[in-house]
């Protein structure tokens, strides 16, 4: 399977895509899965799954990213919300509470709100060794690191805020074509990130329009 599991909607506040035209680029570039993975809220991933209805050939994974008190967590395979401000090891108890799935996204980026040095007490499933929001790539090498010395599963993204960086980076994982099997795939450590940086312009943009935004 070629599962995008980072990808931001409408819904996340500082993304363009809504989850119909995320579908649409989804399958256009050839992904199997993908997540919605909205800022402190499930509704785009709600939404998503009632558009991937109209669709064929895609796996929707209700999804979350959850701002802790310490940085951000990805939640996937959660049905319900998950209040931001949490501590880290209460997010992820709550995640695996609903039998989801809870990985570090963009570890060591300091801007992003990445978890850093508290990760290495966490019971977390897996890392995101591979995001492809980077100029140089010194975090992913990092975060690679730390997977491989605590054998953790490694994850790739491409945390896409325009629709034109859908699949950028993702992950191939060994599983049958549903929900349930990429979960357990993913515990398992059934993974391969792949993928390149999100073009420049892109990045550029986002920042640009971030810092409209808080004007």
């Amino acid at each position: 399977m070629i599962f995008d599991p980072h990808i931001h909607s409408i819904y996340s506040g500082d993304a363009k895509g809504t989850p119909r035209q995320i579908i649409k680029r989804a399958i256009f570039v050839g992904l199997d899965a993908i997540a919605i993975a909205d800022h402190d809220t499930i509704q785009g991933s709600r939404v998503a799954e009632k558009e991937a209805k109209d669709f064929k050939g895609i796996i929707v994974v209700p999804a979350m990213e959850i701002s802790t008190s310490e940085g951000h967590i990805l939640a996937l395979g959660i049905q319900d919300e998950i209040k931001k401000g949490v501590t880290p090891q209460e997010a992820i108890d709550k995640i695996h509470e609903q039998g989801g799935v809870a990985i570090v996204p963009h570890p060591f980026v300091r801007y992003r709100e990445g978890l850093f040095v508290n990760v290495q007490d966490l019971k977390v499933d897996g890392i995101e060794t591979l995001n492809s929001r980077y100029i140089f790539g010194y975090s992913n090498w990092r975060a690679k690191k730390f997977a491989k010395e605590r054998n953790l599963p490694m994850i790739g993204s491409s945390d896409a805020h325009f629709i034109a960086a859908i699949g950028t980076c993702f992950t191939q994982v060994d599983s049958e074509p549903n929900t349930d099997d990429i979960l357990a795939a993913i515990k398992k450590g059934k993974t391969r990130p792949r993928g390149d940086r999100t073009p420049l312009h892109l990045i550029l943009k986002e920042v640009i329009n971030k810092k409209i935004k808080r004007i």
